[in-house]
């Protein structure tokens, strides 16, 4: 798991130990990081003491010297992931893409995702109908991926082992 996907859920007060913590800290450990605190926070078992696994989480942050990601880059960098789904992936095209619709909203509508919002309202009609649009799932993958490409643009500079 990336740091930035962590630090994403922990600015939405959507972070677990199991979903979130663990696998967080044996991926670093994958990655041949190196602290102690690492080494317990990986090896925990249950039943879990959620303070106990942040304090670890916070020294291993701090032995490590890894840089706290702003939110913005968090929430930059799980748009580009999804957006990175679309493009590699037909098959969680729609998926992807009704997930960055759904961000727009969670996110108090930021202006990046705007474009998504046209997207969500293809798929519903693809879906549910009733909006006489005549989409076929050609034309909305299509669409969805002409607009994950040109999204992409924006996130050039970036790679996953950022």
């Amino acid at each position: 798991m990336d740091t930035r996907k962590l630090f994403y859920d922990i600015y939405k007060n959507n972070v677990t130990v199991e979903q979130h913590y663990l696998p967080w800290a044996l991926c670093m450990l994958e990655k041949d990081y190196e602290s102690p605190s690492l080494y317990i926070l990986a090896s925990l078992q249950r039943p879990y003491n959620i303070f106990e696994v942040e304090d670890y989480f916070r020294r291993t942050i701090e032995e490590l010297k890894i840089t706290v990601p702003s939110e913005q880059t968090c929430i930059d960098y799980m748009i580009y992931t999804r957006l990175q789904k679309i493009v590699q992936d037909e098959d969680m095209a729609i998926t992807e893409a009704y997930e960055l619709y759904d961000m727009f909203f969670k996110l108090d509508c930021p202006r990046e995702l705007i474009a998504w919002v046209h997207i969500g309202d293809l798929i519903d009609g693809f879906q549910y109908g009733g909006n006489g649009l005549e989409i076929t799932e050609e034309l909305l993958l299509q669409e969805i991926i002409r607009e994950a490409k040109n999204h992409l643009k924006k996130y050039s500079s970036w790679s996953d082992e950022k």
